[in-house]
């Protein structure tokens, strides 16, 4: 009775933990927790401690957070709920959410291959020696296509080797000599799943932007709509496009003035240098047909 009442106790301070950080933060995530481990969930909260973004990660029962979620009684908190789902954490933070997806893409941690994963990237074994004793295991590391050697009672790599490729299914063998080298070639991190921001849910798939390419989208679309206004058939004045369209109606009118001898304080100078062009053209003329004038 005395372990049944403790039992009871904890789950009520687990909600009341809860209720308190959804009151406390104006930003409520859910995030997946499937297939992180929890080594590689302990790092991931590792790096929101020490990190620029300060968030708490919380995991319990789908129940425990259900009945949070209708203890803290706001409206807008239980639009979470027939989100909860799976094996799943909530996410507490003032952050903005563009900002924490970032962060916690920044801040993945290593995951070893397992059978059946499809791999996201290529994976190399390094040449060099390794730990292993020698034995069966050589007919292993030789089944997924590393040259081995005996060193000094170890096994070494004689030849770095691409043992995946993208796209390529980890095989049981694959996943046997990965671990057993201590290689972790993958990634694992958190993704925010449903957002509640300020009382409105956001769908978390739209988090995850390529900042590059959207500067680079954006820069392009800078320099387009420059080139519009620019366009003698557009001729759009703006703080950015005006200096370039005076800039080009003075090149035209000084070639017009060129082109139509009209002499001004602005041309007097390049009539200057035009008019000495066609001498030195005249004279070199001249010359080609009457070597014998001195000029």
């Amino acid at each position: 009775m005395v372990k049944s009442k403790s039992k009871h106790n904890k789950k009520l301070e687990q909600i009341d933990s809860l209720v308190s950080l959804l009151k406390q933060n104006s930003v409520i995530g859910l995030v997946n927790l499937s297939g992180i481990s929890s080594k590689a969930l302990q790092g991931i909260r590792s790096s929101m401690r020490v990190g620029e973004v300060e968030a708490t990660l919380k995991v319990a029962k789908n129940t425990i957070k259900t009945l949070a979620l209708e203890k803290a009684n706001e409206k807008s908190i239980t639009k979470l709920i027939p989100h909860i789902n799976g094996s799943c954490a909530l996410i507490f933070t003032d952050t903005n959410p563009f900002k924490l997806q970032k962060f916690l893409n920044q801040n993945q941690v290593p995951a070893p291959a397992k059978t059946g994963q499809i791999s996201p990237i290529d994976v190399f074994i390094p040449e060099g020696v390794t730990n292993l004793d020698p034995g069966p295991i050589i007919s292993e590391l030789g089944s997924i296509g590393l040259q081995t050697r005996i060193e000094k009672g170890k096994i070494r790599v004689t030849k770095t080797a691409k043992v995946l490729s993208i796209g390529d299914t980890v095989s049981e063998a694959h996943a046997a000599v990965l671990a057993r080298l201590g290689i972790q070639p993958f990634k694992v991190g958190l993704k925010l799943g449903t957002i509640l921001e300020k009382g409105e849910l956001v769908d978390g798939s739209i988090l995850d932007v390529d900042e590059s390419k959207i500067l680079a989208d954006l820069q392009q679309a800078y320099l387009n709509a420059l080139s519009l206004a620019i366009n003698p058939k557009v001729s759009y004045y703006s703080d950015v496009a005006t200096p370039i369209l005076l800039q080009t109606a003075i090149s035209q009118a000084m070639a017009l003035s060129l082109e139509s001898n009209i002499v001004t304080d602005k041309t007097i100078d390049l009539f200057i240098v035009k008019t000495s062009k066609q001498a030195e053209l005249l004279k070199e003329k001249v010359l080609s047909e009457h070597p014998e004038i001195e000029f």
